[in-house]
């Protein structure tokens, strides 16, 4: 359950508030209708999230889920 959590927040947290799709699309000079999946969707990117925390130890998948969800909610809160 933490690693669903942790990829969900990691990914929103990337996309929405961070913009780092934008910050790529600008760096790269690419066309901002053109999509780079999975790096612009929070779906797509939170499913490969979630395939390497599986792998990884417990500890990085509790880490992430505290730190993006507090930013999560910071965003929400506002």
């Amino acid at each position: 359950m933490t690693i669903a959590i942790a990829s969900f927040f990691f990914s929103y947290y990337f996309v929405n508030i961070a913009g780092f799709p934008q910050l790529i699309k600008k760096k790269f000079k690419i066309k901002w209708t053109t999509r780079i999946k999975p790096f612009d969707c929070v779906t797509c990117l939170s499913v490969w999230i979630a395939v390497i925390l599986f792998f990884t130890p417990e500890i990085y998948a509790q880490f992430i889920a505290i730190t993006f969800g507090a930013g999560f909610l910071g965003n929400t809160i506002k």
